[in-house]
């Protein structure tokens, strides 16, 4: 998470300095109507403050930071052997997420998939990165970049369609989402078609606890607050995303719920 803050750190000094710079350049061509206008300049002053001070904080945030090393690549492998998933936007126009340790270290990496260079760039629109106009496709890989799974996004006019593939494109499974709703709903079919979860939020914004048929507990989803979120890795951040999965899921169910909460998550 250190380089995410440095990274914004960075960009909020570089985005003040070119408004500062245009602005500038707008007082001499329009001096005449400009010059004069202190309401404006007021405005864009605090504006640009505000912006060089955003970089002070996520600096700070920075530096509080050790340095990151990197993860064990084998033990965070294709085998995907975690319980919890916390999810971290990084700081670029195409989406780029990562899964972290609750020490803010990056254990996997989701972007979409370069197999669709179009789309991969076009998903640098918010409007357009979740599949609601233009199918897209999702990879989960290794932070050296081996590819864990895959997952598409489409709208098939009456729902949502998710479909999760392992890391040798096999489909295994299928959740079905509504377009809009007041409270976050799936359904999960197996890759033969049979319905295996059905969950729903609590609320239009709180907890979603996900369970099997039989009552089981398979994973929890908490925003905000959870036991390490004061930890320098997390409490700059203005949304924390935290799932606690069930020690004894199967390798598609991990799969599956990591792609779900992303879709649920990654405008957040």
């Amino acid at each position: 998470m250190k380089h995410i803050y440095e990274r914004t750190a960075k960009y909020s000094k570089l985005g003040s300095l070119i408004l500062f710079t245009l602005y500038i350049v707008v007082i001499l061509i329009f001096r005449d109507v400009m010059w004069k206008d202190f309401e404006t300049h007021i405005s864009v002053g605090i504006t640009l403050l505000f912006l060089y001070s955003i970089s002070f904080f996520f600096q700070n945030a920075a530096e509080k930071l050790p340095v990151e090393q990197q993860v064990n690549v084998h033990m965070y492998s294709i085998d995907f052997p975690v319980s919890e998933l916390n999810f971290q936007r990084d700081v670029s126009l195409i989406p780029r997420s990562y899964l972290v340790s609750n020490k803010g270290e990056r254990l996997y990496k989701i972007t979409p998939t370069a197999d669709h260079p179009l789309m991969q760039r076009l998903s640098a629109f918010v409007i357009l990165r979740m599949g609601l106009f233009f199918p897209i496709t999702y990879e989960l890989k290794t932070m050296d970049g081996e590819l864990v799974s895959q997952f598409s996004i489409k709208n098939k006019i009456k729902f949502m369609q998710l479909k999760v593939y392992d890391h040798t494109k096999t489909q295994k499974s299928t959740v079905v989402l509504p377009i809009f709703s007041v409270k976050n709903r799936a359904v999960v079919f197996d890759a033969n078609g049979e319905k295996i979860h059905q969950m729903e939020a609590k609320n239009m914004s709180g907890d979603i606890d996900v369970d099997n048929f039989d009552g089981k507990r398979l994973a929890t989803y908490r925003f905000g607050i959870f036991p390490y979120a004061t930890h320098p890795a997390f409490e700059a951040q203005a949304m924390n995303i935290h799932v606690s999965l069930a020690h004894d899921l199967l390798h598609t169910e991990k799969l599956t719920l990591t792609a779900l909460f992303y879709y649920w998550t990654a405008n957040n």
